[in-house]
């Protein structure tokens, strides 16, 4: 499925903002620590100013996400969740003992092909450049914040502070130097690797192709660094594909985790989903401009 996939949105120039490149990311969910380092990496870089300290353009989250414990009075199905606090609660498995589950679920902007964001915005001021990489222009943004609303991932925030809304942005200027994004360069399990999605030979495109390649010996026709290998290969996916934005962030699925629960987070927007656990409203999802 993923190289039916890759052909589908990647192996031609975007049909509807036109782009030949898309940067995009593929993440090993299997190897992260939940160390927070990518976080504090791109927050110490590019969220350290004014109205951004609740800012995180990167995020590391436990799935699922823990409860408040119940008090007394409350249903007995009862659970209360608080996403203001990014850690609060976390580490919270799922289950029951001695089948016990959780992952770490690190998330930047997805940068989709068709993102929802774009013709959410009134004054036009997101855009996507050349690249594929999905900015918000300071100058005309005017803090409608529609964007945010109209987003699925809840990967745009508002500043209250400068009145705008803001958003990861690849660290697009690093990779006019020729370098990776913060969180790339930062991460002490080596989970990221970053590329062009639209490159047949980047290794990203190879690994989203055929991910078979990541458990064979490195050779020059390949080019895969060791740290990028993985044992027992899954097939990547895309994280609530059924969205139909398109993410250019990519994921190999954890392999601790129950098929029915992985369908839930990653399942193939084709095949439906068996429960909704963020659902959008009809009124926000992504409108055609």
């Amino acid at each position: 499925m993923s190289e039916e996939l890759w052909q589908k949105y990647y192996g031609k120039p975007n049909p509807k903002y036109g782009n030949r490149v898309q940067y995009g990311m593929l993440i090993d969910i299997n190897k992260c620590l939940g160390c927070h380092s990518c976080t504090m990496a791109c927050k110490q870089t590019w969220t350290s100013g004014p109205g951004q300290e609740d800012i995180y353009f990167n995020s590391v989250s436990t799935q699922p996400y823990g409860k408040y414990p119940r008090h007394e009075g409350d249903p007995k199905d009862s659970s209360k969740y608080d996403y203001r606090h990014s850690n609060l609660y976390q580490d919270t498995p799922k289950g029951e003992y001695p089948n016990l589950w959780q992952f770490y679920l690190a998330r930047p902007c997805n940068h989709c092909a068709d993102p929802a964001c774009i013709p959410a915005c009134p004054t036009r001021s997101i855009y996507k450049n050349q690249d594929g990489i999905v900015l918000i222009d300071q100058d005309k943004c005017e803090g409608f914040q529609y964007c945010v609303k109209a987003c699925p991932y809840d990967k745009i925030y508002y500043n209250s502070v400068t009145k705008k809304s803001q958003k990861c942005i690849f660290c697009f200027p690093l990779l006019e130097k020729g370098q990776e994004p913060q969180c790339v360069k930062s991460c002490v399990g080596k989970i990221r690797v970053f590329g062009n999605l639209m490159d047949p030979e980047s290794a990203i495109s190879k690994l989203i192709r055929d991910p078979s390649l990541g458990a064979k010996p490195y050779t020059p026709e390949v080019g895969l660094k060791a740290t990028h290998r993985v044992i027992n290969p899954i097939e990547p996916r895309q994280y609530r594909p059924d969205f139909g934005t398109v993410p250019s962030v990519w994921y190999v699925p954890p392999r601790n985790v129950p098929p029915e629960e992985v369908e839930k987070y990653f399942g193939y927007a084709m095949s439906g989903l068996v429960e909704e656990p963020n659902p959008v409203p009809a009124n926000l999802k992504m409108k055609d401009i």
